[in-house]
């Protein structure tokens, strides 16, 4: 998902190695304010005004995702990049330590920043004077006193909302590495995804009775997110300790680099995988594309470009003996379809997704065969 977001977003600018995006379905929330201010006979100078509270909640959100980020640096889990959607932003670590402390204090250290603002803009509202602060309460506040009586609330606001225990929101992990503390982590994290997918059909419902679409599709954000993660967590255990080898797949989709999108597109009609490993001279692999890459393609008028200057996505390759756990982390964090599996200079296999849950239900049915 991580790499589906970035892949959909403008770069903005990066801090401390870290891309900040912009997705573009952020253009749905200036569009709807500006819709809605104008349905509601709002001049332009008050549909600026909320813009720009937006945009103020929104570097709020920035800091909000870089306290996670540079947080779960300290533990060295390194951030590829930050997403801003309509509905907040997304930090798209490497991995979340499994590690039930350390979970815990990059999930804490984001809600922390937005305190931390809060109790900053308080204390220089304070350094101004109780006569000043009152007045302005009672006669009309400035502009300047207006923001920083706006950026307490706003703060304190995403402090609260994030510790909701809704997984997978903060509060939700906060609850999981709570309970991961006291039990085995899959069942931390079922019960924490229960939770989460409750509050979010409570949320839904909330937002579509008193006319809030937005909070109606954070719910449905929520409520598909926690069980997708409750998914990917169950999966993992059961890979632990599983090698490569066992779960990769020894038929697959190759092309050489000099192969056009023509010839890619051909080959996929008549049979071809849902993703091809692009291979060079040597027969190793230089990177990986998946069928939507063939089509945005010829979208784009490169029917006819060879596939190495499209150019495909980089994918590391992996040994057989390597955790099929760790690798899954790496292919998934990294948005691929595959990973090209390579031993002792050869491309003996890929590892994919579709293939890992074959093996994962073959494994459930031998199981049930076995407890006959």
């Amino acid at each position: 998902m991580a790499g589906a977001l970035a892949r959909g977003a403008l770069p903005l600018f990066a801090f401390k190695g870290i891309q900040v995006r912009l997705h573009w379905s952020f253009i749905a929330l200036p569009l709807y304010i500006v819709v809605s201010g104008l349905a509601d006979d709002l001049g332009w100078p008050a549909i600026g005004l909320r813009l720009g509270m937006v945009g103020i909640v929104f570097v709020c959100v920035v800091l909000h995702e870089f306290g996670h980020a540079l947080t779960a640096r300290r533990f060295g889990v390194g951030t590829r990049d930050i997403t801003l959607l309509p509905i907040g932003g997304v930090a798209s670590l490497e991995r979340m330590p499994e590690e039930p402390r350390q979970e815990f204090w990059i999930t804490v250290a984001g809600p922390a920043v937005n305190l931390a603002i809060a109790v900053i803009a308080f204390i220089i509202m304070a350094a101004m004077g109780l006569v000043t602060l009152f007045s302005d309460l009672l006669l009309g506040a400035t502009l300047y006193t207006n923001a920083l009586f706006f950026l307490v609330g706003a703060n304190l606001w995403l402090f609260l909302f994030n510790l909701i225990p809704a997984f997978p929101m903060d509060g939700g992990r906060i609850l999981r590495s709570l309970l991961a503390m006291r039990m085995p982590r899959e069942r931390a994290t079922r019960i924490a995804a229960a939770i989460g997918r409750g509050a979010a059909v409570i949320g839904v419902g909330y937002g579509l009775l008193s006319g809030q679409p937005f909070l109606a599709l954070i719910g449905l954000f929520i409520f598909r997110a926690a069980g997708a993660e409750a998914r990917n967590v169950a999966q993992r255990e059961q890979l632990r300790g599983i090698a490569v080898r066992q779960v990769m797949r020894t038929r697959f989709w190759t092309l050489g680099a000099s192969a056009s999108v023509r010839e890619a597109l051909d080959q996929l009609l008549s049979g071809g995988d849902g993703a091809l490993v692009v291979t060079g001279l040597d027969g190793l692999p230089i990177g990986v594309l998946g069928r939507q890459d063939l089509f945005r393609a010829v979208e784009s008028g490169s029917e006819h470009v060879r596939l190495a200057d499209l150019p495909p996505h980089m994918a590391a390759a992996i040994a057989p003996d390597d955790d099929a756990h760790e690798s899954t982390q790496r292919m998934v964090a990294a948005g691929l379809p595959l990973l090209p599996v390579v031993e002792h200079g050869a491309l003996i296999g890929v590892l994919e997704l579709e293939n890992l849950e074959e093996y994962l239900l073959l494994r459930r049915a031998q199981a049930t065969a076995g407890s006959r």
